[in-house]
């Protein structure tokens, strides 16, 4: 989607879903109470939900939360939700490589009605991403992670990868290890935000509304 064509800004703090909340418990609640905080989005990333199930989610946060991305792992998310989030088309692990990869990203473009995510792993395929329609990107592991089997990305190269692209053309996004005082470091040093997942889900309610409080403390500074 074209800078001229969105009709909302493009999010600087993303939380990720654990991707098996209704299995153990309901975030619903949780996720309302942030999105009445100030929560500007969130990736669904449920793959294991009817679709029954993901799209009365879907429509119970869209009224709380101003951008609710679902991850193209649910079978579904093209139907679903406008804004849509894929794995990197660029990485191993059956991926497809090469002129496969654009042709994928472009693919997956003309589906996309709204906003088009891209999880990334070098900086490399961040340009490739945001080149072939992407609106945003997420970039990881920048810090520490044992989740995360690929190699750490600098904070000096995720800062100059940002640098390359244009407020117009769309955001790349820090994760993996994301907490308050990185989102501050990320954004005074021009990057352009993060996201985040396991900082707020290894919380209890309470306190994870708390540590949101942090984020968005340091988000209105900028």
């Amino acid at each position: 989607m074209s800078a001229a064509t969105r009709t909302r800004a493009l999010p600087r703090l993303l939380l990720v879903s654990p991707g098996t909340h209704l299995r153990s418990q309901d975030i619903r609640p949780l996720y309302k109470k942030m999105g009445d905080m100030g929560m500007p989005a969130v990736c669904l990333r449920e793959p294991h939900l009817s679709d029954e199930e993901m799209r009365e989610l879907y429509d119970d946060l869209r009224s709380h939360i101003p951008t609710v991305v679902i991850h193209s792992k649910h079978k579904s998310a093209f139907d679903i939700s406008a804004d849509v989030h894929i794995a990197s088309p660029f990485s191993r692990g059956g991926a497809p490589m090469g002129w496969a990869a654009f042709e994928r990203i472009a693919e997956l473009r003309r589906r996309c009605k709204g906003l088009l995510g891209i999880s990334c792993h070098t900086p490399s395929e961040v340009k490739h991403s945001i080149d072939g329609g992407a609106d945003y990107v997420t970039l990881s592991p920048v810090w520490e992670s044992s989740k995360k089997s690929f190699p750490l990305v600098s904070m000096d190269d995720y800062v100059a990868t940002c640098e390359k692209i244009s407020d117009k053309d769309g955001l790349c996004l820090a994760q993996a290890g994301g907490t308050p005082e990185r989102l501050e470091s990320v954004l005074a040093a021009g990057g352009h935000g993060i996201a985040i997942a396991g900082d707020i889900h290894s919380r209890s309610e309470e306190d994870a509304l708390k540590r949101l409080d942090e984020y968005l403390e340091v988000l209105n500074q900028y």
